[in-house]
């Protein structure tokens, strides 16, 4: 298995913790009543800050994390491991792709639920969940084409 590889597992790992932690919040939140009141939107938009922000900051961290053990665990391996060739660039493409496109139809169909009515705190909730999803499809994507040898 390539670094890049392990690199995308590591990213998946991180995403699935993020995500977890997420819908934990939220469902104490919703168990406590909280989406009653006027102030639903206002703490799905704070949480939803929280997860970006968190997300971003437990990836940078497990990613240096990784580069530093992996680099221990193998400290014979060449610097052209951890670099990215024509290869790797265009998998990063088709997965980031992938990612814009299945964001795209989750984000249509959430505001298709608010044009009919939807609660707008579900919709955001939606839209955090399209997030998540496009996510991992664009991660498994990458994953595919390493192991076919794109």
């Amino acid at each position: 298995m390539s670094y890049q590889e392990k690199r995308i597992y590591v990213s998946l790992i991180t995403a699935f913790i993020a995500m977890g932690i997420y819908c934990y919040y939220m469902y104490d939140y919703y168990l406590a009543g909280e989406f009653n009141g006027q102030g639903a939107n206002a703490l799905v938009g704070q949480s939803t800050f929280w997860l970006i922000g968190g997300s971003i900051i437990v990836s940078i961290i497990a990613q240096i994390l990784f580069s530093i053990i992996y680099a221990i665990i193998n400290p014979d391996n060449s610097k052209a491991d951890y670099l990215s060739d024509e290869r790797d660039k265009q998998i990063e493409l088709k997965g980031m792709q992938l990612i814009l496109v299945a964001f795209s139809i989750g984000m249509v169909v959430c505001m298709g639920f608010l044009a009919y009515g939807s609660v707008a705190y579900m919709v955001f909730v939606g839209i955090i969940l399209s997030m998540f999803v496009a996510n991992i499809l664009g991660d498994v994507a990458k994953l595919y084409f390493y192991r076919q040898g794109f």
